[in-house]
């Protein structure tokens, strides 16, 4: 009995963990298209005044998605994936 109560257990903590890299990873996805909008507002024919406004926010909530998304990762997901994107190791 105590078998089935911890194979569930670790079903459900497997499922919580999928559910939180899925989350971090599309929080972390969401700041690039965010950063990417900078661009169209520069292009765009907008007041000067919009402009800057809608820059600012791009700005703010591109960090605030990169941040939220890292902490939901965690460190250990963070310090994996660095390594793996650091130039100097790639050849």
């Amino acid at each position: 009995m105590n078998i089935a109560l911890i194979s569930k257990a670790d079903q459900s903590s497997k499922v919580t963990s999928h559910w939180k890299s899925c989350i971090g990873l599309g929080l972390i996805g969401l700041s690039f298209p965010l950063y990417g909008g900078l661009f169209l507002v520069h292009q765009s024919t907008l007041s000067t005044k919009v402009k800057v406004a809608l820059s600012s926010a791009l700005v703010i909530c591109g960090e605030v998605s990169f941040w939220l998304g890292s902490l939901v990762l965690g460190k250990e997901f963070i310090s994996k994936y660095r390594n793996r994107l650091d130039p100097r190791r790639w050849f």
